[in-house]
């Protein structure tokens, strides 16, 4: 195997040499504007962007190639809105569901109620929740996290000897102050409640199964991977990966309507992954088919993004100076 070796690079060489190799300069920006802009991307993910065009950079400018990362970058804000909204309904489902099965507030940290041997709950997930003084230094909080409002009332050793006496526990930290399940739901990552969903059962009661029911799929193994694109989805957004052209795993398309929007795209590119959150948040129905769902979303995201502010404010107003050629280029990439 090849040995790596790096090489550094600064922004105005690294530039100079991109215009060497026959990418265009701007039409609208100065060299100066385009290194500022660099300073805050970073050669390393702006290449990213650039490679999308390679081996056919001589007909592109660094224009398109700082409109495409801006576009992904917009692109992202939505992908976090509909993963938090999406979210927050599993979180409420979880929850209210576990209770109508349930008294225990506890009940969680019972082997008996995982499906799987040995399940754990990663450190992470436990740090809002270990005991800690109440006020660092002595400055108290106006408005309390409810971890701390909690810890302030309750402690896991009474409810331990009430609620869970007798009872063969999952793995358990010695400094956390466990919560009751709702309080812990709540504060859990994405990822978290999602291993929670696939690991909990309430005597016969799967809760990945009655989860995927709420959201129209019956089997268990067909909604699984449906919380899996979810997951996957939310962490590239988050750490702002690129997404306008890369592949994501796909789903089945049980329900009709949504199988039927599909049918003609490519199920690993974003558009699908977008009529995918739609899915999710019971929207598609607002849309008769898949060229009606373009017209009103995929193409309403461009006009958003050709009028946004805060991205125009990040880059001198490229954002308002979209080609047709780059928006095309887009458009088939995103799988639209």
């Amino acid at each position: 195997m090849s040995l790596y070796r790096y090489r550094k690079k600064n922004i105005p060489n690294y530039l100079q040499e991109l215009y060497r190799l026959g990418l265009q300069k701007s039409q609208f920006l100065e060299d100066s504007d385009i290194e500022t802009i660099l300073s805050h991307i970073g050669i390393f993910r702006f290449k990213g962007y650039l490679y999308a065009f390679r081996p056919h950079i001589c007909n592109h400018s660094v224009d398109d190639v700082l409109i495409i990362y801006y576009f992904d970058k917009f692109l992202t804000r939505f992908v976090m809105e509909h993963t938090s909204t999406i979210e927050t309904i599993l979180k409420t489902r979880l929850v209210e569901l576990c209770y109508n099965k349930t008294d225990n507030p506890f009940f969680y940290l019972m082997d008996e109620y995982h499906k799987y041997d040995g399940f754990r709950i990663n450190k992470p997930s436990l740090d809002n929740w270990k005991n800690r003084p109440l006020h660092r230094n002595n400055e108290p909080e106006t408005y309390l996290h409810y971890a701390l409002y909690y810890q302030a009332k309750y402690r896991f050793e009474n409810n331990h000897t009430y609620y869970l006496s007798g009872k063969t526990l999952i793995e358990l930290c010695e400094d956390v102050n466990y919560p009751p399940f709702h309080y812990f739901v709540e504060s859990a990552t994405l990822g978290v409640v999602i291993h929670l969903i696939k690991s909990l059962k309430i005597g016969n009661y799967d809760l990945l199964w009655a989860i995927g029911k709420s959201f129209g799929i019956k089997n268990p193994k067909t909604f699984k991977p449906y919380l899996e694109r979810l997951n996957e989805v939310r962490n590239r957004a988050a750490h702002r990966e690129r997404l306008f052209n890369r592949s994501f795993r796909s789903v089945v398309g049980v329900d009709r309507h949504f199988h039927t929007l599909r049918q003609n795209i490519n199920n690993h590119r974003f558009t699908d992954v977008y009529l995918y959150l739609f899915f999710m948040l019971g929207r598609l129905s607002n849309y008769r088919d898949y060229d009606s769902f373009r017209l009103m979303e995929i193409e309403q995201l461009f006009k958003e993004f050709q009028n946004d502010r805060m991205i125009a404010q990040e880059c001198f107003g490229l954002n308002k100076r979209m080609s047709r050629e780059v928006k095309e280029f887009l458009l088939k990439n995103i799988g639209a």
